[in-house]
């Protein structure tokens, strides 16, 4: 599984900001929240060699607002070896508990990539320890389930406690590390897009994603943000 983006989702907003190669001073937190940074917002962007993450009309199911049909389309058409990546920042979930983040999952249309390591679910976490550790759920290790009426599109889901123990496991961590992660606080959560079109299952090196949920928050389109 290639682990490119194991840093903070202000440091990925940072890397985005500064692919113009403008130097760019940091803010105290990512500012580019629409819904004013009330309730849970989810913004995608893309850094590095072919990659990109942004919302694609009629492209997707539909939508709660509007008749835009999008999906969020994330690429990497190039090397999984090369430092670039689709992303979404999701934020609004900060200092929440870890076992308040209870179900976490997109649909994923056919023809699209879903591989171990890409598109995945990055929970960044600091543990009762105060240690920090960043919990990886990637898409084809998640349930699966076919989306009703839509053939073409399947649920990816991680639920209870899977988001850590899968989660923990993933990215290496001793039972003893998955409990102090699960008794800890979350910091970030984002959505990776870092495989590319070397890798396998299918080499495409895109999917589209619809119906991204974070608990009970749900997004179909980017007007979606906020409360």
């Amino acid at each position: 599984m290639k682990r490119l983006l194991t840093c903070s989702p202000l440091a990925v907003a940072l890397a985005l900001a500064s692919c113009d190669g403008t130097a760019t001073a940091p803010p105290l937190r990512p500012s580019f929240d629409a819904g004013g940074g009330q309730g849970l917002n989810l913004r995608a962007g893309g850094f590095g060699e072919g990659s990109l993450g942004a919302w694609k009309s009629q492209q997707g199911l539909l939508d709660t607002k509007g008749n835009g049909n999008f999906a969020l389309y994330f690429q990497k058409l190039t090397t999984t070896a090369t430092n670039a990546a689709g992303f979404a920042v999701i934020t609004g979930l900060e200092g929440q508990k870890v076992s308040e983040l209870t179900y976490l999952a997109w649909d994923h249309r056919t023809g699209g990539h879903c591989g171990a390591g890409a598109p995945r679910w990055d929970v960044f976490v600091t543990g009762l320890s105060t240690t920090q550790y960043t919990l990886f759920l990637g898409c084809a290790a998640a349930i699966h389930t076919p989306v009703f009426g839509a053939p073409e599109w399947t649920t990816d889901s991680y639920s209870g406690a899977a988001i850590v123990t899968v989660g923990g496991s993933n990215a290496g961590l001793t039972a003893d590390q998955q409990a102090d992660a699960a008794a800890g606080t979350i910091t970030g959560l984002i959505i990776v897009f870092d495989e590319g079109t070397d890798t396998g299952p299918d080499f495409t090196g895109f999917v589209f994603l619809d119906n991204i949920t974070v608990n009970g928050k749900t997004w179909t389109s980017p007007g979606d943000n906020g409360t």
